[in-house]
């Protein structure tokens, strides 16, 4: 870290390309790197899928904490002897039309691209037998649909060019592999009510997973683990309970290791006790240690991992040692936070034609994440989040869209009492509330 002026704008330019926090780190050379961590959560998932290659795992934590970041580390480890197929909803499908049914076609269209890309040509039985399943998700004609998607699926194979009671035009894997990228798209960009999936049975869809799993594990020599990422921000309740907990046997049965992300919002609500009956395993990724906002030396071990950050970007010259503390404190040891804090400040020094980070845009930066967010709470959460903090750690449930948001963060790390704490950059704005109801208080108590 320097003091310094060492960096001109044009360098902190390229700086800022590689400070993208909607990126994984370590998802190409063009994004940072991934910084290592000490997880447990992570140390337990690789011992389960070790132990058993049909192991079932979910992996949760704050949004920006780095699951999908961990996942890919993942994938590169067990490589060599595992067959692992990346699966991410957000790339595809999107988070706001995630159901069992909808899930499913996502890893079908995914299994099949993986296969044509590594091993070429899928075998033609193999084909006609996943054909078949196809037109088994077709409506009876004698019995019209009763629902959106059951017209959907109707007019998908009329679109296709078919005759309403005849079978959709599949004589090879490719047009097999069309057929689903087709799906998923039209499922990406329509938003399909709950209530409307529900009759939907996704039997073809989870026989087809079986097949092509069994058939990918031989071909390949080796079990497959599939990794779902990005269902950590699935926020429709309804359609959280019927992916981990309704249907949850379509996942259960598949004949693969599988470690799926899920919302950290799922443990601490009320569904929390069926999910550990379902799943047996749910493994929480836990926060970066967060280092004090002043004080300290270099050399503190909360502070290593920022540090690791801003160097693996060449980043750290633009900022001062202090200037990262009071970012890493700020972030709450949430990375995506940290990434996001550095690269707006980075993008105020540039736009000022500055040459290096100065105090005043940490300052800008930290107002306009906690002004952000000022005009969105209410006295309700306010005083959901005093009583999770007052309380040590009870009464979570209540603070639950809190929770998700990051405003209160939970670290597992911590001592039990102090598990449970709400965003430094939140601090200001629960004091002005904590101010605001003193008040309250004393009025009536002045008038008597």
């Amino acid at each position: 870290m320097s003091e310094s002026v060492q960096q001109t704008s044009g360098d902190l330019t390229a700086v800022l390309r590689r400070l993208n926090p909607n990126v994984p780190a370590g998802s190409s050379g063009e994004v940072m790197p991934r910084t290592p961590r000490q997880s447990n959560a992570m140390r337990q998932i690789r011992a389960h899928i070790g132990a058993d290659p049909l192991a079932k795992v979910l992996l949760t934590g704050h949004i920006g904490v780095g699951k999908s970041t961990e996942l890919l580390h993942l994938a590169k480890e067990v490589g060599g002897e595992r067959c692992v197929v990346e699966c991410s909803v957000g790339g595809t499908l999107g988070s706001h039309n995630v159901n069992t049914f909808s899930l499913l076609v996502v890893v079908l269209d995914t299994l099949i691209r993986w296969w044509q890309g590594r091993l070429g040509d899928m075998p033609a039985g193999l084909v006609e037998e996943l054909s078949d399943h196809v037109n088994d998700l077709l409506p009876d004609e004698k019995r019209p649909p009763k629902n959106n998607w059951g017209a959907f699926i109707r007019a998908l194979r009329s679109e296709l060019g078919r005759r309403e009671n005849a079978p959709l035009p599949i004589e090879n894997d490719k047009d097999l592999q069309s057929l689903y990228s087709e799906v998923v798209q039209r499922l990406a960009l329509r938003s399909v009510e709950y209530t409307d999936t529900i009759a939907l049975d996704p039997s073809p869809l989870a026989l087809s997973c079986e097949t092509l799993l069994k058939e990918l594990a031989a071909a390949v020599g080796k079990p497959v683990l599939l990794i779902l990422d990005d269902l950590d921000k699935v926020r429709e309740q309804r359609a959280r309970d019927d992916v981990f907990l309704h249907r949850a046997m379509a996942w259960r049965r598949l004949p693969c290791g599988i470690v799926s992300t899920l919302p950290l919002d799922a443990v601490f609500s009320s569904i929390g006790r069926e999910l550990d009956q379902v799943w047996f395993d749910v493994q929480v990724l836990d926060p970066f240690p967060v280092p004090k906002p002043e004080g300290g030396s270099l050399d503190e071990p909360e502070l290593q991992p920022y540090l690791s950050i801003l160097r693996s970007v060449d980043a750290h010259e633009a900022f001062s040692g202090l200037q990262c503390r009071r970012l890493a404190n700020a972030s709450g040891g949430l990375p995506r936070v940290f990434v996001s804090a550095c690269s707006a400040s980075i993008a105020y020094a540039v736009e000022r034609n500055e040459q290096h980070v100065r105090d005043y845009h940490i300052d800008l930066v930290l107002r306009d994440i906690a002004d952000r967010w000022r005009g969105r709470l209410n006295d309700a959460d306010y005083e959901a989040l005093v009583d999770v903090l007052d309380s040590e750690g009870a009464n979570v449930p209540k603070a639950i869209q809190l929770l998700r948001d990051g405003i209160l963060i939970r670290d597992g790390a911590a001592p039990p009492e102090a598990q449970f704490r709400v965003a430094p950059w939140a601090e200001p704005l629960l004091a002005a509330y904590r101010r605001r109801s003193d008040r309250k208080l004393r009025l009536p108590l002045a008038r008597e």
